[in-house]
């Protein structure tokens, strides 16, 4: 106020001094009103306009920091976004499952077969090795009988899967190109009896399963790598039992061997097979509408037209679609998560991590974007129904099954470690490069049979795999069935 009025007397002291002094005015001639207003009114009408400036520029100010607040808040929304679709993209890429359609497996067990395999649900196919079965030679050549059996009840389950390529898990006591080809000819010969009259590729798609880690996550890695690719077979069979010399004496092992066996349990033997399929893989081709000559088995893949499902049958004939479509599906594998033991005595608090990690990547457990977006239905931990496990026998392993039971208990996990668990070293001992299939295909048994998940933690000796299998989740339904 005091500010405006020293502007008005300052304007007042300058015009009056303007027409005093400046303007040759006759002041005789100008009426009293007209000289009155000639004095007054100039500056009022300056001090007027003063302020309409002034209001226009703050009005003006107003506006243009309301659009760049607007601007900003737009920005910050954009960035949020940004970065609400980047963590659900990384979400759904961790979410994402592989489903297990078919599994055969045929072990020697330690002690005596377990109970549950007289529980295991069609499609789940296991039988017990017998250890006279086995004559002390290289590993494939003493398994080779049970690889033959093997194949021959794959290729007459699921002819189509003759078409699928067969990952094999190396086994390091023998020579990697003898292997691959031990396979080629068990499949050729199984192969010539079953299929005669199909027109099968003259080299067996066999290769070693590429990659380092949990072995749901390197088979995810190929099926991402291929996108063609509508499924593979994953074999792994290893017989630590058929190296030994029958000289060995079995009464009084060495020290070490002694707790190596602790460990890893008395040498034994596996084999173990899953078939995998995409999930969307598009429905089979009907009979009548199969056309052999329209088909070319020698078109390359990148040439075939992709479903609008997003998936394809690749080199799978359409008459064998259906035998591949019509298995049922087991159970689902999600991505695992891995760690570098590095201390003994913390491993519950490295555990807590990875089971953590693994409900997220299982959608057992709700990971939103903020905490207003939290979906409690999602968190549905509580339902793990199942333990599998190698942490070996009591007296070395028992810790190791205590801090896998206080990352469970953390999430409320009713589920006793010990009567509602499978320990594969007491149950099948020591399979070598056969315990990762072996550990998955006795998850996907459990987890089928309970229909419910089943968490699954492998231990070597520096590491530690946890992961989780769950039954496969129905796809969404059509809106206007939600709608009716």
């Amino acid at each position: 106020m005091w500010k405006l009025l020293g502007l008005f007397i300052a304007l007042l002291i300058g015009w009056w001094g303007t027409l005093w002094l400046g303007l040759p005015l006759s002041w005789q001639r100008i009426s009293p009103t007209a000289l009155l207003a000639l004095h007054l009114a100039p500056p009022v009408l300056l001090l007027a306009a003063w302020r309409l400036w002034l209001r226009w520029r703050e009005k003006r100010q107003e506006e243009e920091a309301q659009a760049a607040e607007t601007k900003a808040e737009a920005d910050r929304q954009a960035q949020r976004d940004a970065a609400r679709a980047r963590h659900q993209q990384a979400l759904d890429e961790r979410r994402v499952g592989v489903a297990c359609r078919w599994l055969w497996s045929r072990a020697l067990p330690a002690k005596e077969a377990p109970a549950w395999l007289g529980e295991v649900v069609d499609g789940c196919n296991w039988s017990v090795l017998e250890a006279d079965e086995l004559e002390p030679d290289e590993v494939l050549t003493a398994l080779s009988p049970h690889l033959s059996e093997l194949f021959a009840e794959l290729y007459a389950t699921a002819p189509g899967t003759a078409w699928l390529p067969l990952y094999f898990e190396a086994i390091p006591s023998q020579s990697g190109i003898e292997q691959l080809e031990t396979l080629r000819q068990l499949q050729q010969q199984v192969l010539a009896e079953q299929l005669p009259d199909e027109r099968l590729p003259a080299q067996r798609d066999c290769r070693f399963l590429p990659g380092t880690g949990p072995l749901a996550n390197r088979i995810q890695q190929v099926l991402q790598q291929d996108p063609a690719l509508p499924g593979l077979v994953v074999l792994a069979a290893d017989a630590p039992l058929a190296l030994l010399d029958e000289g060995d004496d079995w009464g009084e092992p060495a020290p070490a061997v002694q707790q190596a066996r602790r460990w890893q349990g008395q040498p034994g033997a596996a084999i173990s097979a899953l078939l995998f399929l995409r999930q969307s893989l598009p429905d089979p081709a009907e009979p009548e509408a199969i056309d052999a000559d329209q088909t070319d088995p020698y078109q390359p893949y990148w040439e075939k037209p992709l479903t609008d499902q997003g998936g394809s049958w690749g080199g799978v004939p359409p008459r064998w679609q259906a035998s591949l479509a019509e298995l049922p599906s087991l159970a689902e594998l999600r991505l695992a998560e891995s760690t570098e033991i590095t201390e003994q005595k913390g491993l519950a608090r490295q555990i807590q991590p990875l089971l953590d990690n693994a409900l997220v990547n299982a959608t057992l457990l709700d990971y939103p974007f903020s905490e207003d977006e939290r979906d409690p239905a999602v968190d549905q931990a509580e339902t793990l129904a199942w333990l599998v496990h190698n942490s070996g026998d009591a007296d070395v392993g028992g810790h190791r099954l205590a801090a896998v039971a206080t990352a469970l208990s953390h999430h409320a996990v009713e589920l006793n470690p010990i009567d509602e668990a499978s320990n594969s070293v007491r149950e099948w001992g020591d399979v070598g490069a056969a315990a990762p299939v072996l550990l998955y295909s006795i998850a996907v048994s459990h987890s089928a049979r309970l229909e419910a998940p089943a968490v699954l933690a492998h231990f070597d000796p520096q590491h530690l795999n946890l992961g989780l299998v769950r039954p496969v989740a129905a796809p969404p339904e059509p809106a206007e069935e939600q709608a009716a």
